[in-house]
Formats: structure tokens, sequence, C-alpha cells
């Protein structure tokens, strides 16, 4: 036996060390932590990153360039305002009314008519055809002989490229219209502006034309009254030789209307009876004109157009019914009915706006159509409200006419018994002059209501057409790019963080530390086996480093660990180490074996003990036939010295193989044999290195490891879980077995967190091979 090593001496197995509980112990994430995970993860992140900018390659690639086109209304205050006005701004709190009236504006311009007609008059609708010989425009289709289902699919279409909306702090109106081709967009745009303003003349002249035609018949009649007065004036004078300057006849109501004073000038004839019959007169001419408004209210009311009705006002007609100037309808069927519209006119804009976002089948457009159906039939309820009034109205100026024309027909008789002539000639001429005025009023306000029914109209204006485009809006051949591989960054982050929050595996010594309680004595780069042959044939590899790679981080790193045994007892000095490990495939026999190569490169006799009765493999590295070995041993057959085997490379290192595989590997061990074998082997070897099965599915590890003076544990980096780990750790604590210490093993030590981590480049240092 060799004495040229101080690593090893003839003692006993020291007093086992209690040491406290195993916990979980929740690992401190430092900054440094946190920036380490894209590194760890870098081959997910870059892998996001490049499918990123791959798929907005191929999306600016295949996506054809889309053009956008934008013309600018403007709309102007009118000049028509009225009480109207004030009405929309009690009704809406104060809201200004331009705002309202833009808000109504962008529904208007996004509603399915303007579209329709719009996709008509630019050819974009189905079944258009030109004519060759002539070289016309195509006889565009017509939009109610479009399919329903076709109709609602090009108006959806259609409207997916239109973005209506208003200037914020201004009174303009942005429509932009997106297509492939830069011309069809700007004329869409314009063409857009353009049927917005038909629709506002078509609108305003459209819902007036009942009341207009019905104001002009009764003016038509009127003039035929004029007329026909007149000449019976004219005729009563010839007929009877008379003249109105004789009798003073001429200033008969003129202190109603002006003109010749016959009351306080003199030169006139007062006839107390035909006074009153002229005061009667006036009285039925008032009561005719308000019979007659009142009509036309009745019948502009029966239109059913809100907008009219609001006119319906003593600022629309001009004629008063009342004394006390009060509306026809009533200034609060007139501030409810403009609120709801303006509420109508929001929630159209709202559904303009989802309709684009969601579609038309969205619960949220249901709801907001449910709304608008609402605000609908309370306006048709306001409305029913309204024309309830006027009929009323209408009801009452018939009914004061009647009996003023009655008190009137009683005054002729009583005027009767005069001078017939005189009599008949001054009621002929108060006739004539009250169908004159009357005729001349109505005719006035119908002009009025002519002009402002287009004023509407000329308040919007094109500031700015829209233009041909000469650069696409889409795609963005330089920033979609861009902005796919941040994407794909983004999410290659978040994908590394979710990764790593799901990674269970230990990859780190604190958090190995935190778990075990013991110091890691060694970290054990990855060794690349396949790539580092010496024999030939098939599947020779050499395992150990110390023969193919003597000068390799991985070797230096057992020599470190080999370094580290040394004080691993605390003062003791071990003899027999047991290696074990949770699971199968953590790397505990390639650690045993090199780890056996290491002493032995320092002059130690090393021997190694296959213990896995199971599944060896210690044989198998040192190319060996494992026929005989522990199992025989412990069987009662045979010496260690008999049955070990020297390795070929190394003088200093011995094996003893398992032995034939048994399934009875718990009952020999425990029969007490294997502390004859350790005793013995310990009699020739100076170090004895016992490769163990796993921990977890076999209860034979920790049997051997009660024989030996110290136990060190072994795990791969990014495979032993903090679970199995866990379990391990509890089993020899529960067995009161001497755990001195771990072992990381295949450590990528390229890895961001040994790298950085720890401070040192091992493949820097070393260089690789």
């Amino acid at each position: 036996m060799s004495d040229n090593t101080e690593h090893v001496v003839d003692q006993e197995p020291a007093d086992v060390i209690d040491r406290a509980p195993i916990t979980d112990i929740a690992d401190e994430v430092s900054l440094q932590q946190i920036l380490l995970v894209p590194w760890k993860w870098r081959n997910v992140v870059i892998g996001f990153a490049a499918v990123g900018l791959l798929l907005s390659i191929i999306y600016v690639i295949i996506s054809p360039s889309k053009y956008v086109a934008t013309a600018t209304i403007e709309m102007k205050e009118g000049n028509n305002s009225n009480l109207l006005s004030d009405l929309a701004s009690m009704a809406t709190g104060g809201v200004d009314e331009m705002k309202v009236q833009m808000q109504t504006a962008v529904a208007v311009i996004t509603n399915d008519s303007i579209a329709l007609a719009v996709m008509k008059n630019t050819g974009m609708l189905p079944g258009g055809q030109r004519d060759v010989a002539t070289g016309s425009d195509p006889r565009l289709a017509d939009p109610e002989h479009v399919p329903p289902a076709q109709r609602e699919s090009l108006i959806r279409t259609f409207k997916s490229h239109l973005k209506v909306a208003s200037v914020e702090n201004s009174r303009l109106i942005t429509v932009s219209f997106t297509s492939t081709d830069p011309k069809t967009a700007a004329k869409v745009a314009n063409e857009i502006v353009t049927e917005y303003k038909s629709y506002l003349l078509s609108s305003s002249f459209t819902s007036s034309k009942d009341v207009s035609s019905w104001l002009t018949n009764q003016l038509s009649g009127l003039a035929d009254e004029v007329q026909r007065s007149q000449h019976d004036v004219e005729q009563y004078e010839r007929s009877h030789n008379l003249s109105a300057e004789m009798f003073g006849l001429s200033s008969l109501g003129s202190s109603s209307g002006g003109g010749k004073q016959g009351t306080s000038g003199g030169g006139g004839v007062h006839i107390q009876e035909l006074d009153r019959l002229t005061a009667l007169n006036s009285e039925l001419t008032g009561a005719a004109a308000r019979r007659m408004q009142a009509e036309a209210v009745y019948r502009l009311v029966k239109t059913g157009n809100p907008d009219l009705i609001a006119s319906a006002s003593p600022g629309g007609l001009g004629i008063q019914t009342s004394p006390d100037n009060s509306s026809l309808l009533g200034e609060q069927s007139i501030s409810n009915l403009t609120s709801l519209r303006a509420q109508e006119a929001q929630i159209r804009i709202l559904i303009a706006e989802a309709g684009t976002k969601y579609g038309p089948r969205d619960d949220h457009m249901k709801a907001l159509q449910t709304r608008l159906s609402a605000t609908e039939q309370q306006i048709q309820l306001e409305i029913g409200k309204v024309e309830h009034r006027a009929e009323s109205e209408l009801q009452l100026a018939r009914a004061n006419e009647t009996a003023i024309r009655g008190e009137y027909e009683a005054q002729k008789k009583v005027a009767g018994n005069l001078n017939e002539d005189v009599v008949q000639l001054g009621i002929l001429m108060e006739q004539a002059r009250s169908s004159r005025e009357l005729y001349d009023l109505l005719y006035g306000k119908l002009q009025q209501a002519n002009i402002q029914a287009g004023g509407t109209a000329t308040n919007v204006t094109l500031a700015d057409p829209a233009r041909v485009p000469g650069t696409p809006y889409s795609p963005r051949r330089l920033l979609s790019p861009v902005v796919g591989l941040a994407a794909g960054l983004f999410l290659g982050l978040v994908f590394a963080f979710v990764l790593e929050s799901l990674d269970d595996t230990l990859a780190d010594v604190l958090q190995v530390e935190s778990l075990t309680r013991v110091p890691v004595l060694g970290i054990i780069p990855l060794f690349d086996r396949t790539a580092n042959r010496r024999y030939g044939g098939a599947g020779a590899v050499e395992s150990s480093p110390f023969i193919v790679e003597p000068e390799s981080p991985t070797a230096e790193a057992f020599r470190s660990l080999r370094s580290g045994l040394g004080f691993a007892g605390a003062g003791r000095r071990i003899r027999t180490i047991a290696f074990m490990s949770s699971l199968s495939g953590e790397g505990k026999t390639f650690t045993v074996y090199n780890l056996g190569h290491a002493f032995a490169a320092a002059g130690t006799r090393v021997l190694i003990i296959d213990a896995d009765l199971r599944r060896p493999r210690q044989h198998v590295l040192f190319r060996v036939s494992g026929a005989e070995g522990l199992s025989t041993l412990l069987s009662g057959q045979g010496k260690v010295t008999d049955l070990v085997k020297q390795h070929t490379d190394q003088p200093n290192l011995w094996i003893l193989p398992s032995g034939p595989i048994t399934a009875l590997a718990s009952e020999l061990i425990s029969s007490g044999d294997m502390g004859k074998v350790l005793k013995e082997a310990k009699e020739t070897f100076d170090l004895i290195l016992v490769d163990n099965a796993p921990a977890l599915p076999v209860a034979d590890p920790v049997q051997i490891a009660s024989y030996c003076d110290a136990t060190i544990g072994v795990i791969r980096a990014g495979k032993t879980s903090r679970k199995a780990l866990r379990r391990f750790v509890q089993i020899l604590q529960r067995n009161r077995i001497h755990m001195v210490g771990v072992v990381m093993e295949a450590v990528e030590m390229s890895a961001g967190e040994y790298r950085y981590t720890y401070g040192y480049n091992i493949e820097a240092y070393y260089g690789k091979k």
C-alpha cells in the first residue's frame, strides 16, 4: 500500500452529524438572475424573433399595396339662427350645437344609403356593363336589385375601407378611403363628399315637399280670391255709379293697416255698424290666418320629419296662434324632440364605429341597435304627442274661425239695414283688402321656408379634395419588419420567462445548497463523450477526459473536486465514499469513474466498487467483464483481491464489478457481508469509491452508505428536479446518512448563469480543443 498521499488514512467512520430538517427555501431572485433568463433561453428568444421577422417579411411580400386618400369638409355656421337653435341648446344640456351637428354628419356619411350610392356611381356594384360601341360609362347596377346578403357584404367591405372622423377643436371632418388603386381611393373619397351634399339638399326639400305643395295650392286659391274681390268692387262701383271716396269708404279698416286716418284726421265717414263690421272682419281675417297656420303645421307634422316639426315654432312659419306668442306645438315638445334627435345622432356614431370594429353580429352592436330602436320609439312617441297637439290646435282654430264668422254674418245683417249700396261697397272693399293682406303674408313666409330648407346644404363646403396618393399607406416595407422583429422578441421574452417559471430543474449552486444544506463540492462541466474517441471499433468511446483530453475544463474540475474532498470531512480523513443520486441518468457513474482517475493520477491506489446490482455500468467504462464481482463476494465466494481488475491505462485504478445481476440485491447487502468487503478492500487500497444505484427507486444505496465514511450526492444540472432532490435528502436524513457535499454534473459552463454569476469563463481560459 502506498503512503505517498495525504488524502486518505485509516479511520473509523465518524458520528453522523445532526442537521436541521430540509425545507424548501424560496430562492431570492436578484436583478442579475432576471437578466440572465433571456440568455439562458436565448434559443427560444432568437427563434421567436426570427419567426416574427420572417412573418413580417412574408406579409410585406404578399400583401398588396394599399393607398389612402383623404377629403376634408368644413361645417360652417349658418346665418338662419332662430328659436330652434335655442331649443336644441336647452335639450342637449348646453352642448355645443355645432358639435352635435358634426356628430350627426359623421353618422350620416357612414350610413348604408350613401355607401350604396357611392358604390353605384363609382361602378363598384356588380352587374355594370360598358358600352363598347360608344365608350360611355358603365350602366351601373341598381342597389335594390343586388341580393340582400351580397348587398350587406358589399356594404361591410366598403365601410371597412372607410374612415370618417371629426378634427378636434375645429369644424372639419376628414373622409378617408383605402384602396389598392390610388385613383379609386381619391375618386371614392370625393364622391362620398359629393353624395353627402346631395343628400342634404334632397333630404331638406323632399321632407318639405308636401307642406310646400299644400301652401302653394292655398296661395293659388287666395290669388283668385284677391282678383275676384277687386273685380267685384270695380263692378259694383260701375253698376251703382258709386265711388269709395264719396262716403269715405277708402278709410275703412285704416286704423289697423295705416293709410288714411278717418278718426283723428277727419274727412272720413264713420258708421258704427260698419266699424263693428270692420272689426269683426279683421278678427275673422286673423282667425282664418291662424286656422291656415294650424292646418299647415298639422300637415307638416303629418310628414313625420322631426327636423320640420321642430321648425313649426314661432320662428318657423312666423304666424302666432295666441297673444302670448306660444308655439303651436309647445316649447317642451320641441325641446324633447331635439334632445332625442341629438341622442339618436350620438348612437348612430357609436354604431358606425362599432360596425367597423366588431361587425354587425357582435353583442355590443346588438346592444347599440337596441338603444337606437328605443330612441327611435321615443321620437315617434314624441311626434305622436306633437301631432295630437297640432290636431287640437287645428280644431280650436277652426272652431274660433267658425264662431267669429257667425258674428260677422250676424253683423252683416245689421249693417244691411243701412244704405245697401254703401254697405255693400264697403264690404266688398274690405274683403278685397283682407284677401290681399293674407296673400302677401303667406307668400312671404313660403319663400322664407323654401330658402331655409336649402340652407343646411350651403353650410357644407369642400375644404380640401382628396388627391391621388403617391406612396402606399401599407404595408410599411421598412417599419413592418421592425415591428415583426420587436413583437417576436417580446413574445420570445415572455415565453422564456414562462419556461423559466415552469422549469423545476436545478441549475444553480445556490439553489442546490439551499435545499441540501451542504456545500457543492464540485461543478463538473459537460463532457462530449461522442467527440472524444480513443479506441477503434464500434462504440469505442472513452469516457475519461484524463485519457483523451487531460487539459480540458472537465479534467480540471475533477482535480478541483479531488482537492475539495481533502477538506470535506471537517478534519476527518475519509477512506470509503458512497456516491448516490436521486434517479438514474444523472451522471453518477461518470463522476465516480473520473474521480477515481483524478485520485489515481495523484498516486492514490483507488478501488471503484460497482454496487448497482441491477443496472451496472462501471465494467463497461473499464472495458472488463462483469461476470464476477460484488454479488459474488456477498454470496460468500472469493476474495476482493481475486476479483478486482486493473485499468489498462491507469495502474493505480482498479474496479470491483457488480457481478451477476440479481433480484435479491437488498437481501445480499443487508446480510452483513458488505462491511467485510469494505474492510478487506481498505487493507489493499487507499481509497474506495462506491457507485450505488439511484436512491429513490430502491433501498440498496442507503444500506451501502451506512457502511461508508461519507456520502456524496450527484445531481445533473438542468435535469434533476427540486422535488427529486428534496426527497433524496429527506431519505438520507431519515436514515442518518452523513452526506458531506454535492457534485453538480454536466454543467453547461457557457450558460450565462455560470459564465457571469461566478465571474469566470472556463472555455475562454482553457480554450476549446
